[in-house]
């Protein structure tokens, strides 16, 4: 078996619109997922999901506690499980 040693692309602009989560790469592709597979950016406001910091192949939304690679776009990941659950915990939390 080979191992793959290349890292993963880094990240040169961010999008995201009401269904989908997309990274531009510094390779010219663009890869986009549906943001239901990020459930805490897709139950953030807008004004939480435009706070992000770009650094390297990874963004980080700092105030959401959420890093996401260009990695895990590639390949088609999902949240966590626990990260998910928190986020769905939080929205049903008064105000």
């Amino acid at each position: 078996m080979k191992l793959n040693n290349t890292p993963p692309p880094d990240v040169v602009g961010v999008q995201i619109t009401a269904e989908r989560l997309a990274f531009d790469l510094e390779d010219g592709r663009s890869v986009s997922v549906p943001l239901a597979h990020y459930p805490t950016l897709m139950l953030a406001t807008p004004e939480e999901r435009s706070d992000y910091e770009i650094c390297h192949s990874s963004v980080c939304w700092p105030k959401l506690d959420c890093d996401i690679s260009s990695d895990c776009l590639l390949r088609g990941a999902k949240e966590a499980r626990r990260f998910a659950e928190k986020a769905w915990r939080r929205q049903r939390q008064p105000a």
